[in-house]
């Protein structure tokens, strides 16, 4: 019997430069919680009647596509490549010296690439002596979750082609150090605010594999579909004049923007910005503590988040000292 510890695991991701065809090794590390992989392959039952009371008499597989899953906090060396994955607007470059701005937003197409973002290929080593090599991969969710006493965390969905088990390549883990929430700065309307304890921020993409007749088990591609942003907030409820209550009677859709700052670094951070949300909910409540008013709350589609025409409901900037687009 073979067993192995799960602290062996590692998850990296590589860009690609033909949408489907795996990179050979991984172009960063992420240092991950609980990574998973799942082939996701269709069952096609017979259950043709045979005079007898039985249902199913034979089985073959249909269709088969990958499923990868993981955890992650705010590294500034591989957060911001799962937000430009998600959003698809390559990544856009400004400065002349540090820190250099990175942006991406919804990618909305140049007529003849279908709107679609850049593919990449993710590797999950499994502990044992393999590495799950899963090529032409799209986020399906990256959510971001900022809460007062823990780190700032990205949980990640990527949808890709079915997986090939490689010898593993090379480990090079990240040393940067993960950021924690109480640094982050949350604005609403342009007025930043101490009174928040959580905030998420929950990326959505309708990725689906594209199933034809291929003469193989595996999507013709992997199709990134449209894009949803939602969140929450919780806050310090602030009576009837709270803003958060406020915006919810009355339909005010203010800007959001959550800068995420690493400790002792005020030059680099990571922006979420929301230009236009709505409120689809806000109710305060309190037992045994403080009172506190909870909001959900969707991202509008606006003109002021796009980089590459038309709209997009959120715009991230990464401000870094790297020059080079991601």
């Amino acid at each position: 019997m073979s067993f192995a510890a799960a602290n062996q695991q590692w998850v990296g991701l590589a860009k690609e430069t033909t949408p489907g065809i795996a990179i050979a090794a991984p172009t960063m590390w992420v240092p991950v919680d609980s990574p998973t992989y799942h082939q996701i392959t269709k069952a096609l039952t017979d259950g043709a009647l045979r005079g007898n009371m039985s249902v199913d008499y034979q089985q073959q597989q249909g269709s088969s596509h990958t499923e990868a899953k993981y955890k992650t906090y705010l590294y500034m060396d591989s957060a911001y490549p799962h937000l430009l994955a998600i959003l698809g607007t390559p990544d856009v470059v400004s400065g002349l010296v540090d820190p250099w701005t990175h942006k991406t937003a919804l990618y909305n197409g140049n007529g003849t690439n279908a709107a679609q973002p850049a593919t990449y290929t993710v590797f999950i080593a499994d502990a044992l002596g393999k590495v799950q090599q899963i090529p032409g991969c799209i986020p399906s969710d990256v959510k971001i979750s900022v809460g007062a006493d823990m780190l700032v965390s990205l949980d990640v969905t990527w949808i890709g082609l079915i997986a090939t088990a490689i010898a593993p390549p090379v480990n090079t883990p990240s040393v940067v150090k993960p950021a924690p929430s109480w640094d982050t700065v949350v604005s609403i309307g342009g007025v930043a605010s101490s009174r928040y304890s959580t905030v998420e921020i929950d990326i959505k993409r309708a990725t689906e594999p594209i199933i034809t007749i291929t003469g193989t088990q595996a999507p013709y591609a992997i199709f990134g579909g449209p894009v949803s942003v939602s969140g929450s907030l919780n806050a310090v409820y602030q009576g009837t004049t709270d803003t958060d209550w406020q915006n919810y009677l009355t339909n005010g859709q203010p800007a959001l923007t959550v800068k995420l700052v690493p400790p002792g670094d005020t030059t680099h951070y990571l922006l979420v910005q929301c230009s236009q949300v709505a409120y689809d909910d806000a109710s305060y409540s309190g037992t045994n503590k403080w009172m506190e008013i909870k909001s959900t709350i969707k991202g509008l589609a606006n003109s002021t988040d796009a980089l590459s025409g038309a709209f997009s409901p959120v715009q991230v900037q990464l401000l870094t000292p790297v020059s080079t687009a991601y």
